[in-house]
Order: structure tokens, then sequence, then C-alpha cells
């Protein structure tokens, strides 16, 4: 497995990806609604949100796209997903690992989901507060968090 750049002919496979993601990692922490509500990703303004951001992808060794994160240049991870089927295998620690590499010297920061939450303390982040995000009707919990 690598990681490589983000390019815009990924954008299918990885929302693909992120959908499946959420609907099944994420559905012991969110209700159908709120997993509904989140996994229905505006393809448009996910385009204009990337395209401010360093976006990876980490690629396995049959060519597929098998996690996906992206970080904003004041040190702001936006999102993080990895897999449904290739979870637990480090692949997110790689990817949030490139990108701090790349900005070193920057307070990194995200908004972890309670699915998310343990991985992001494993990694140095710290809770800063408690938070609810409105997305689409719907109210996600999730964790502000530094490092």
């Amino acid at each position: 497995m690598y990681i490589r750049k983000y390019t815009f002919t990924d954008k299918k496979a990885v929302i693909e990806m992120i959908k499946q993601t959420i609907q099944t990692i994420n559905k012991n922490d969110y209700d159908e609604n709120q997993l509904k509500a989140w996994s229905n990703i505006d393809e448009s303004s996910w385009t204009d949100s990337v395209k401010e951001h360093q976006a990876i992808v980490m690629v396995s060794d049959r060519n597929k796209i098998v996690g996906f994160a992206d970080m904003d240049n004041d040190g702001y991870l936006d999102r993080l997903f990895i897999h449904k089927d290739f979870q637990r295998m480090r692949i997110g620690d790689k990817l949030v690992n490139d990108l701090e590499e790349k900005n070193t010297g920057k307070k990194f920061s995200t908004f972890a989901s309670i699915t998310a939450k343990p991985f992001f303390e494993a990694l140095g982040y710290k809770l800063v507060r408690k938070n609810v995000a409105p997305v689409r009707g719907q109210q996600l919990e999730n964790y502000y968090m530094e490092k």
C-alpha cells in the first residue's frame, strides 16, 4: 500500500468509500437518520472543499482506494475515512502522520466522530470540547480535538 496525492479522478471512488464506511463503521454510535444525513455527500461542495485542502489517499496493492484524509493550511484535519474492510490496519495513522509531517510546527485540530475519538486520542489529540454539528437536518455529536 502507498500514499499519494488525491486527484479529482478519485472523487467517485472516495465518496463511495466514505458512504459505505459511514453506514457500516459508525452504525453503533449514530442512528439510521443521522447516518443517512451524514453519508448524503454533496458532490459539488465536496469538490470546492477538497480543492482548498491538502488531500491524500491510501491505495492498496490492487490499486483500490482504501483511505482518504484532507487537511487545510492551518492544520485542521477535515476528513479521515478508512474503507470499511481495511479498518485497524494503521492506515489512518499513516494518513494523519503524512499530513502532520507536511505541516510541521502547526497546531493540529479536528472534529472527531464518537467512533473516531479513541483513535485520535491514541494519536495524541486532546479533547477540547464536545460538539453538536447540524448535518442536513440531523444533529451529530462529535468532539473538537487538538494536538
